[in-house]
């Protein structure tokens, strides 16, 4: 099992278990690779802001695995969460996006193709 693949089991695994929380992500297409591999609660920025991500998600959840892109402007963004949502209470997972850059995979909505 590639690193990739590992970190997809184990986050579909996290997804199956932990029905509050969500996994983060930029974009459409990064839900829809994450879906393809069958994981569920992933819920995209859609251009909002990040108090209005926060909020919405902390009406119901009470953890958020981030899972940006790995360039400049994902790291930026991921930045930004890691101090924003806890102000809103949720707590916030790093773990698999740190698995994930060690295995050279540079856009969340790749990694369908890293695995199947």
């Amino acid at each position: 099992m590639n690193g990739v693949k590992a970190v997809v089991y184990e986050l579909k695994k996290f997804s199956e278990l932990k029905e509050d929380w969500v996994i983060l992500v930029e974009g459409k297409r990064d839900v829809k690779a994450l879906k393809k591999l069958g994981i569920e609660n992933v819920v995209e920025m859609k251009g909002q802001s990040y108090h209005t991500i926060a909020e919405e998600i902390s009406k119901n959840k009470k953890g958020v695995v981030l899972l940006m892109d790995f360039d400049e402007h994902g790291e930026r963004i991921f930045q930004k969460l890691q101090k924003i949502l806890p102000t809103y209470g949720l707590k916030t997972d790093t773990y698999f996006r740190e698995r994930l850059k060690k295995t050279g995979i540079k856009y969340i909505e790749d990694i369908d193709r890293w695995v199947l």
